[in-house]
């Protein structure tokens, strides 16, 4: 499956443990917006600002009530996202378990 994600939102919340980082946008499959998304990336101080990472949690909502949420890592100095996915509604469910990765807008689930 091959994604295209078109951010139109992202937000940033620090808070005393590390940081919050918000992204919303749209899903497109080609030219065909097929769905919208929702990102969480968390840091943590002491535990993610080595490597300049964050965990990472992403959920396409498609038409029609079906979702794919993705979860894992988020390299800020790349800004490459990998991981698989985690949970899904029964017409995505055959890609539980599958690898992902995000880099730029192109999202890939394996």
């Amino acid at each position: 499956m091959n994604l295209t994600l078109n951010r139109l939102s992202l937000t940033n919340v620090d808070d005393s443990a590390g940081g919050w980082q918000y992204e919303g946008g749209k899903v497109f499959d080609g030219n065909n917006h097929v769905a919208n998304y929702a990102s969480t990336k968390r840091t943590v101080h002491q535990g993610t600002e080595a490597q300049n990472t964050a965990m990472l949690t992403l959920t396409l909502f498609f038409y029609g009530l079906e979702n794919i949420t993705l979860q894992g890592s988020h390299d800020f100095s790349s800004g490459k996202q990998i991981g698989s996915v985690s949970a899904a509604s029964s017409l995505f469910a055959s890609n539980i378990g599958k690898q992902f990765t995000v880099l730029g807008t192109n999202l890939v689930i394996q």
